[in-house]
């Protein structure tokens, strides 16, 4: 990503223009006393890039200030945002932009929302408006969006943080950001990639899904078991007390118990003798259709023995017609022996083989014979002694209980319970085919990737770290912390000293933008905004060390704090040389009340002004 910051705009309510340049590729200096405003740019910077709350001092800057804004360059384009000025502690919803960084003539007027400018901007940050923080907190809800606001936690080292001795992100005292940090770590730096977020809240999604199907499948099956163990229960009493079949299948116990209840509200009681007498009157009527088709069957066959004698009786015809020339014949001769004979031929027909009713028959017999023998099982089934109601009461109290336990269990789906078995097989079958890049890897390699360019740092500075010189970096990656260990331990130390402490805030963000560069990373802006970091070193310049030191006796030079001013540019300098030799962009913008000799001889040092004498953010001519 290629980002800087060109200038910064205040439009004055005098209708004056009042603007500050800053240089690409540059770490841009503003130096001078306390109280002319350096501080209120990182402050502006911030409210221009959509900051919901300010701290822009009203005293002195906004008091005279009807709009700010500022003019960047973001991979190659050229934009120019304004915000109006905040009326009292209350953000501004009104902004300015325009797309080719054009100044408005005179004052600038709302043209464009937050929320298009922010999707817009955010756009070139690569921010995905699909990417979500996949878990919330006290403050940040799941599932909201990432705001480029959390990458910009990247890109400044105010005051307040530069010395501290156990954070080292500005708004940690805020808890959106606090939460907001551990959860756009990794894309900011390269760990995980947006695409590899979506394909883990989608396959996360998927897992969800799953887990409800095979848990409601678990539920499913706990349900019928229940029901099958109520049921089970229900119908071997109904079976004791003789109002269900004994012999009454598994798959048809339901229906039989519905039958049952059905039956006995509607007042049709069946007890064992009953049953007893029904299917005893079945077994008569069947034992009667068989010996009916028995008696059939004999007279048929008595009816074909008959035919065949008779078949017998006529044998002289055939003779006749054997011997039909030698015969005497009268009138009637012919028609006579041609009736015979076919009468003749038709009894051999008849009596030749079995016929279609023979055989339906003997089927029918038998199925009546199965039946009548299902019929003696059943009836031979019926207990000898059934358990007995004490009273009718009773008996209903059982029967209305049973009623109650079918509505309750035998819904319409309980018969037969849903099978998920194939969404979860196709659930399952998604969750395989989407490839998740595995992140814990390439956490620990950014950590010893991070370590080590951290260390070029220490080696770089070691003469302004005293007795830590010699120690090895150890950044904490859950803590988003950077330690120092002594080398061949494995415990870090506490270094103590503001000075200390000034440096490893300077290690650690230097560390992480430039892995950020070298990961190709496009969520982070290469700029960097360091407000005072001599801080630890002295609040103001004091004569003694605008006279260059003198006074100082015998200390030495290495040890003294200008040296460790100049060791701090230095590492500045040379993070900024760094860069240019990767082929990257890189912006610096310090707030300092240093002399410009200290940077003397470093290339890639500019200074944009120096507050002093009058000269400020806001000149004091103008506020008279």
């Amino acid at each position: 990503m290629k980002f800087h910051i060109e200038s910064l705009q205040l439009w004055l309510k005098t209708k004056q223009r009042r603007f500050v340049t800053f240089l690409p590729n540059k770490v841009n200096v503003i130096t001078g006393e306390s109280h002319t405003g350096k501080t209120a740019i990182l402050d502006i910077v911030d409210y221009c890039l959509f900051a919901s709350e300010h701290g822009i001092s009203e005293s002195i800057i906004n008091e005279n200030v009807a709009w700010y804004g500022l003019r960047i360059h973001v991979n190659d384009k050229v934009y120019l945002l304004a915000r109006r000025a905040p009326e009292g502690k209350v953000a501004s919803p009104d902004y300015y932009f325009s797309s080719t960084g054009e100044l408005p003539e005179y004052e600038p007027s709302r043209n464009i929302s937050e929320s298009v400018l922010k999707k817009l901007l955010s756009a070139d940050f690569g921010i995905d408006q699909d990417v979500k923080i996949p878990f919330g907190g006290r403050t940040l809800r799941a599932n909201s969006r990432v705001s480029l606001r959390y990458f910009l936690l990247f890109n400044t080292i105010s005051q307040d943080i530069i010395t501290h001795s156990s954070q080292f992100f500005d708004k940690q005292n805020q808890a959106r950001y606090q939460e907001a940090l551990p959860r756009i770590f990794d894309i900011a730096v390269g760990i995980d990639t947006v695409e590899n977020i979506l394909k883990r809240e989608k396959r996360a999604e998927l897992e969800r899904k799953l887990v409800r199907q095979e848990n409601f499948a678990a539920k499913t099956a706990e349900k019928r078991e229940q029901f099958n163990a109520q049921l089970a229960e229900t119908v071997a009493r109904a079976k004791g007390y003789g109002l269900v079949d004994d012999n009454t299948a598994s798959d048809a116990s339901i229906n039989a118990l519905k039958r049952m209840v059905t039956e006995r509200e509607s007042g049709s009681d069946r007890y064992v003798s009953a049953q007893y007498d029904e299917i005893s009157s079945q077994i008569y009527r069947v034992a009667r259709k068989i010996r009916g088709l028995h008696r059939f069957t004999t007279e048929f066959a008595k009816h074909k023995t008959t035919l065949k004698e008779t078949g017998d009786s006529l044998q002289p015809v055939a003779y006749l017609l054997k011997n039909f020339e030698e015969t005497v014949r009268t009138s009637v001769f012919d028609d006579i022996l041609r009736n015979l004979s076919q009468g003749l031929q038709e009894i051999k027909n008849a009596t030749a083989r079995n016929t279609p009713l023979d055989s339906n028959i003997s089927e029918i017999i038998k199925d009546l014979e199965s039946q009548r023998e299902k019929l003696e099982r059943d009836l031979e089934a019926l207990p000898v002694e059934m358990e007995s109601f004490e009273n009718d009461k009773d008996k209903y109290i059982f029967i209305g209980e049973t009623k109650a336990k079918l509505e309750l269990y035998s819904d319409p789906e309980s018969d037969k319970a849903p099978d998920n078995s194939e969404l979860i097989a196709s659930l399952e079958a998604q969750i395989e085919e989407l490839t998740v890049a595995p992140v814990e890897d390439r956490k620990e390699l950014f950590t010893k990737a991070l370590d080590e360019a951290i260390q070029d740092y220490i080696t770089l500075t070691k003469a302004a770290l005293g007795n830590y010189g010699d120690y090895r970096s150890a950044f904490n990656y859950s803590e988003k912390k950077l330690h120092l260990r002594k080398p061949r331990t494995t415990t870090t130390e506490n270094v103590g000293s503001s000075s200390n402490h000034m440096f490893l805030h300077l290690f650690l963000f230097l560390g992480l933008h430039e892995l950020i560069m070298r990961n190709g990373g496009v969520h982070v802006a290469p700029f960097l905004i360091i407000d005072q970091f001599s801080r630890p070193y002295w609040g103001e310049d004091d004569q003694e060390e605008e006279d260059g030191g003198e006074g100082e006796g015998e200390r030495d030079f290495d040890e003294s704090d200008v040296a460790k001013v100049r060791l701090a540019l230095q590492l500045l300098d040379q993070f900024i040389t760094t860069a240019k030799d990767m082929g990257k962009e890189f912006q610096m913008i310090v707030f300092e009340h240093i002399n410009p000799r200290y940077w003397d001889g470093l290339e890639n040092v500019h200074l944009v002004e120096i507050f002093r004498d009058g000269n400020a953010l806001i000149p004091i001519s103008r506020n008279e």
